[in-house]
């Protein structure tokens, strides 16, 4: 890379590699539920057009939604991306209201071409992520006030290493192995308040430890075509395998008392085991379908359009299921740059981006399937001298309700991305 590519490059990972640890990644009662909140659209050049990214043929960008997209490197080129993003969501249920913040990494990820059909990728994504504190109290009669706290925290992480391949000038193929992994963290504590009785119970809490990791692949399909001088269409699918991912689960469960309001002291243990080797010991991640377009008229306009699909009610954890249904996804998006040719300026190689997006979630509580619906916007900000660019994107939406004593989420989610693109392999000629 040229020197001013790399120090961006450090000056992002200053600003944003603290992130990865020290960050809370979600804060939601919803991530209790299956894996956890799903991450999607961590690329902000995606998710400022709504999330669409199946249709995306740019020999700029790295898209590792559909690794038939590789192909699309040009030679002797190599991008690496990355980038950071944060969440304010307001929470509401029908008497109260909360508002948290949430900041993490978001990808690590480079393409490169390793012939002149083929291309690569490799990178780490976030799958999902775990975080939330709720508490609840009970009134009784005999033992004074009950506390219920749960807590979750921790995800899972996806590192993928794929391929793609130009079968003829309009059709290419590509395929990624994903290695799942993380651990999923839930804890639950019943703490009793003086009462009536001399008899009190003592506290109870229980810590569940989920840790999982395996693999599952991805295919991808595309085709482009080249309408006239002007209009440049192109059409995309992806699907990955009905995957088992082993997982070993570790419960503790035990009683303790508190003593000057600080110490917990360990009265008896409940329940201590882990589970791993045995025949439902795994997690049953399921079939994912997608198809997307897109049409670039004249280099200006880029319009994109995705729909996807996932059989969530065939997710299995240690042989159970959870609360969970068939999710389906529908964005759309648009960028428009006045001239990417432009020398004088600069507004004009601004790239534009807008989108929206409507989903079925996964998580279907008390009857009622969660929806989720968002707007967003964001700008592709090219550095001058250099093939690379600073995106950003900002995503305005909501999930839930306040019916069925369930939680409305209202959020703003902010991303940045760097993408730094460079010439590399080239002997340099003097004269």
């Amino acid at each position: 890379m040229r020197n001013n590519n790399f120090y961006l490059f450090l000056l992002f990972l200053f600003f944003y590699g603290g992130s990865v640890n020290a960050q809370n990644q979600t804060n939601s009662p919803y991530s209790r539920f299956g894996v956890g909140d799903l991450q999607s659209n961590i690329l902000s050049e995606y998710a400022a057009m709504g999330g669409t990214s199946i249709g995306s043929y740019n020999p700029n960008i790295i898209n590792p939604y559909n690794p038939a997209s590789y192909s699309a490197f040009k030679a002797n080129s190599f991008i690496f991306s990355t980038g950071g993003m944060h969440q304010t969501t307001k929470m509401q249920t029908s008497n109260l209201e909360q508002i948290t913040n949430s900041s993490s990494f978001s990808h690590l990820i480079l393409g490169f071409p390793l012939t002149k059909k083929i291309g690569a990728s490799a990178g780490l994504l976030p799958f999902s992520n775990i975080g939330y504190h709720i508490e609840d109290t009970e009134s009784h009669p005999d033992l004074g006030l009950i506390n219920y706290s749960y807590n979750g925290d921790g995800g899972l992480s996806l590192l993928y290493v794929g391929a793609a391949y130009n079968l003829t000038e309009n059709l290419s193929v590509g395929a990624n192995a994903n290695y799942l992994f993380g651990g999923l963290n839930r804890n639950k504590k019943v703490i009793f308040t003086e009462g009536e009785s001399f008899n009190k119970p003592y506290n109870t809490r229980k810590n569940s430890t989920i840790s999982a990791k395996g693999f599952f692949y991805q295919l991808g399909l595309m085709y482009n075509k080249e309408i006239n001088e002007k209009i440049f269409f192109t059409l995309g699918f992806t699907a990955n395998n009905n995957a088992k991912i082993a997982a070993k689960q570790t419960v503790l469960t035990e009683n303790y008392e508190i003593l000057s309001s600080i110490y917990e002291v360990v009265k008896d243990t409940i329940e201590d085991y882990t589970i791993s080797g045995c025949e439902d010991c795994n997690m049953i991640l399921p079939q994912n379908l997608g198809l997307g377009m897109s049409v670039d008229i004249d280099k200006k306009w880029l319009l994109m359009a995705d729909f996807s699909m996932q059989d969530w009610s065939a997710y299995r954890m240690f042989g159970k299921s959870d609360s969970l249904a068939n999710s389906m996804k529908f964005s759309g998006g648009l960028q428009y740059t006045a001239d990417n040719m432009s020398v004088n300026k600069y507004w004009k190689l601004i790239k534009f981006r807008f989108g929206g997006k409507f989903q079925n979630s996964y998580l279907q509580l008390y009857n009622t399937q969660l929806n989720e619906k968002s707007v967003s916007f964001g700008l592709g900000l090219p550095l001058r001298k250099t093939k690379s660019e600073i995106n950003l994107s900002v995503e305005i939406g909501e999930r839930g309700t306040i019916n069925n004593n369930l939680i409305k989420e209202q959020f703003l989610h902010f991303q940045i991305g760097l993408s730094l693109s460079d010439i590399w392999f080239v002997k340099r000629k003097y004269d």
